[in-house]
């Protein structure tokens, strides 16, 4: 997401809980001209960052890994400075068993419900999900702001 939306950015801070995800993105963003790019060993549980200070915090399919997905939403909403944005792109509720046996992932995906009620005990306002359905799994785009709102893209 860091190489994605880099050009856009002033700042770009990556946090990952493996050392060989953080060398892999590393060796990414200095090919694709990101060299101001930083990237850190961090829990999404407990960023290491001040409240506040986040214009914009994306959770790419890593929510789906989270033991208290809620609790990392929060942490996430505490760091979004006014007008800030939370976009969490995850997987909907399934029932494909093997990427929790084969893969880890601790959630089978979200009811769009569960994760707009997570959002606003947060003390953010969602927007509408966006959902995109594929072959066996779907897709959503979640997105939350702290007011004053700016949840256009």
């Amino acid at each position: 997401m860091l190489e994605l939306l880099g050009s856009r950015a002033t700042a770009l801070l990556g946090l990952d809980n493996s050392p060989e995800m953080l060398r892999l993105a590393r060796a990414k963003l200095l090919a694709a001209g990101l060299g101001r790019a930083e990237v850190r060993l961090a829990d999404m549980a407990a960023p290491p960052l001040p409240p506040a200070s986040a214009d914009t915090i994306i959770l790419h399919q890593v929510l789906h890994f989270a033991h208290d997905p809620a609790g990392v939403i929060a942490a996430c909403a505490r760091l979004l400075a006014p007008g800030g944005r939370l976009l969490v792109v995850d997987f909907a509720q399934h029932r494909e068993e093997a990427l929790r046996t084969e893969l880890r992932h601790a959630r089978l995906g979200f009811s769009d419900r569960a994760m707009r009620d997570w959002l606003t005990a947060a003390g953010l306002a969602p927007a509408p999900t966006r959902a995109l359905k594929g072959e066996r799994l779907t897709v959503c785009l979640w997105l939350a702001g702290r007011a004053p709102l700016r949840l256009a893209a």
